[in-house]
């Protein structure tokens, strides 16, 4: 079962318009525009884990060459080949279709083309990256406008604190428990052969989410001061004042994790909330990405997100269009060359202007082929 996209000339004049905003936003944050493969060989795509054999699009049959599932990927291991030599930092902008595969049931798979736009930021010498690729995503989301009652919260967390939830139980069912955490699952988690007083620490955890200095405060309660919740408040106070200016919510959850196994660090989505809640961007840090590709790297970080265009035009707000749409006409056949000239004139001052090829001297027929061309006004070439 495929997902395929109807060619809906809305959307896709939508989805240029955002792309192009974005783009814009972008070039000015001193971005440049990269276009990885549509074709990844698994070998890339699974060399540090990043999705399941199984979730991949295979294009041969023996799986060894699929449909892109992310770009991150390619991205990293092309600052490893062609840009080996481009001064660090590496900024690069993308914008294009990754496909996704869901299974249904046993023997059915949902195939997705998601439209996707993003960037990333390689080995910047800096302790927390973040910041800046954070401030971008706010900026590009700030200047396409959303419905009025939409209201906007970044959701973060850090791998980190999962290291440190996770850290008691390396010997003893890490990864169920990481499993039932992630997912949300407290049946699983009360059948875990663990301590009950950790079982009820654990399910207290999974509904802890909020104002980043509480959960924070709540988590040094149980756990004791540490580097990793030391650095993590430092962050959202930096943070936060990002946030404030663009009016976005910040929220701290401890067990959100990212479904790819891509990132090593910050985690984060930006979520809308008008008529239903809606992810339209996600990211975070990928170290250890940039060091499976290039070892040798000086500085081994890399850090990015992604903006669903799809999901992102279903929340902007509907634009009124005021510009002229021109429909020339002519009523004798030797007037065409002036009308080519006349539409060429009025392009040239901005305006839409379409040219009606043959002679027309029905003034209902005129008004029949104006509204079939949804132009505003009729203009008569004399």
């Amino acid at each position: 079962m495929t997902d395929i996209k109807e060619f809906n000339l809305v959307d896709v004049k939508n989805n240029s318009s955002i792309i192009n905003k974005l783009n814009n936003i972008y070039k000015l944050w001193g971005y440049e525009e990269v276009s990885p493969s549509f074709i990844n060989t698994l070998e890339t795509i699974k060399g540090r884990g990043v999705i399941e054999e199984n979730e991949v699009v295979g294009i041969v049959s023996n799986n060894s060459l699929c449909l892109r599932p992310e770009m991150t990927t390619s991205i990293v291991k092309l600052t490893s080949t062609r840009l080996v030599n481009k001064k660090r930092p590496i900024r690069l902008f993308n914008n294009g279709i990754v496909f996704d595969k869901k299974q249904n049931n046993k023997n059915s798979f949902k195939l997705q083309e998601k439209l996707q736009s993003g960037i990333e930021l390689i080995g910047y010498e800096t302790k927390y990256p973040e910041i800046e690729v954070i401030n971008i995503l706010f900026d590009a989301i700030d200047n396409i406008k959303l419905k009025d009652n939409c209201n906007l919260s970044l959701l973060v967390s850090t791998t980190k604190i999962m290291d440190l939830i996770l850290n008691k139980y390396k010997n003893n069912n890490l990864e169920e428990i990481k499993k039932s955490m992630v997912n949300f699952d407290q049946d699983k988690l009360s059948k875990l052969a663990i301590d009950e007083d950790d079982k009820s620490i654990l399910k207290d955890l999974l509904f802890t989410r909020g104002e980043p200095k509480e959960v924070i405060k709540k988590m040094k309660n149980i756990y004791g001061t540490s580097k990793i919740l030391d650095e993590v408040d430092f962050l959202f106070e930096t943070l936060s004042i990002i946030s404030n200016k663009y009016g976005v919510k910040l929220q701290l959850d401890p067990t959100f994790q990212p479904h790819l196994n891509l990132y090593e660090g910050i985690v984060f989505q930006l979520i809308a909330d008008c008529d239903n809640k809606t992810v339209i961007a996600k990211g975070g840090r990928y170290d250890e990405l940039v060091r499976y590709f290039s070892p040798k790297e000086k500085i081994l970080n890399g850090i990015g997100f992604t903006i669903s265009i799809d999901k992102l035009r279903n929340v902007i707000k509907e634009e009124t269009i005021n510009k002229k749409k021109i429909l020339l006409l002519f009523r004798d056949s030797y007037m065409l060359g002036k009308g080519m000239d006349k539409q060429k004139e009025l392009q040239k001052s901005g305006h839409i202007a379409i040219l009606h090829l043959n002679p027309c001297d029905d003034l209902s027929m005129a008004n029949q082929i104006m509204t079939e061309n949804n132009c505003t006004e009729i203009i008569w070439v004399k």
